[in-house]
């Protein structure tokens, strides 16, 4: 067994294939997802560099694109610790801003998986050329699946295309709407084979509607994701946003999303956003003890 036979390694990535399984999924083959592991390195996920659709209208990678990847990413670490493929859905995702987002690539090593019976938690890191950029945090239930069913993750066998759109922004492809900011259903937004709309995606439309109820003065440098009830990729999802309290260097801003009913939401975010300027990002080593 090679130390990069990564599918003999961790029996638990769906297919035969890691990458080829990611280009099954609509929302990671519309960002050009690609994944690499070895015997004794971390889970690494990323984004394809090259695609535009993965990009911010100032040329960087969208903060949006990184919450896809890190929902991803985070669930290949899960995988990675399980025997054989199992369905699994995301409970909440919580990801921390280091700063500005690289104009080049952009990936999502994982560092640990803690599992307590059916419950697995993933820690990873957001790195620009190995610089921390960001941290990611999730939570998973095993053996569920958004909707339930029968549906096996490892059956998916077409391989599907990057998008072709010029922005992240175009292919959330959200418009506002008297109830907020709306996402039309579109076939590259899907997780979950119900069809189910992508973690990652439903938390890029809270942050991308959080952020533009702020004035433009604050940065973001965190949010944190709650998923709630599976949302069906066939309806629009609206994100509707409640702010929590303004001040001169801090704001918090809470968004719901929901599918008509406003009543039954189907994810609430939270997100922190500062207006001091971005400064550079040091990393410490602590001793362990």
């Amino acid at each position: 067994m090679s130390r990069d036979d990564a599918e003999r390694l961790y029996p638990g990535f769906p297919g035969s294939n890691a990458n080829e399984h990611l280009r099954t999924i609509p929302a990671c083959a519309a960002l050009g997802m690609a994944q690499r592991a070895s015997l004794g390195g971390p889970i690494v996920t990323s984004l394809d560099a090259k695609l535009p659709a993965v990009r911010d209208a100032a040329g960087r990678v969208s903060r949006g694109a990184a919450l896809v990847l890190a929902d991803q990413a985070t669930a290949s670490g899960v995988f990675a610790s399980l025997s054989q493929p199992t369905p699994m859905m995301t409970l909440d995702l919580r990801v921390d801003w280091f700063g500005p987002l690289p104009d080049g690539t952009l990936d999502c090593a994982i560092d640990d998986v803690v599992r307590e019976g059916d419950l697995a938690l993933a820690r990873g890191r957001l790195l620009a050329d190995g610089v921390p950029v960001g941290a990611a945090l999730a939570r998973y239930l095993i053996g569920s699946m958004p909707g339930g069913g029968g549906h096996r993750i490892e059956d998916r066998r077409e391989i599907l295309p990057p998008s072709d759109v010029a922005t992240f922004a175009l292919y959330l492809d959200a418009i506002s709407s008297p109830d907020g900011l709306m996402m039309r259903p579109r076939s590259e937004h899907v997780g979950a084979p119900l069809p189910a709309y992508h973690g990652g995606v439903i938390a890029a439309l809270l942050e991308h509607a959080a952020v533009l109820a702020i004035d433009t003065s604050f940065r973001p440098i965190d949010i944190e994701v709650r998923f709630l009830a599976p949302a069906r990729a066939e309806h629009p999802l609206i994100a509707r946003v409640i702010p929590r309290r303004t001040g001169r260097r801090a704001a918090t801003i809470d968004v719901e999303a929901h599918q008509g009913d406003p009543a039954k939401p189907v994810a609430i975010a939270r997100m922190l956003a500062i207006s001091d300027a971005a400064g550079d990002v040091q990393a410490f080593e602590l001793p362990r003890p």
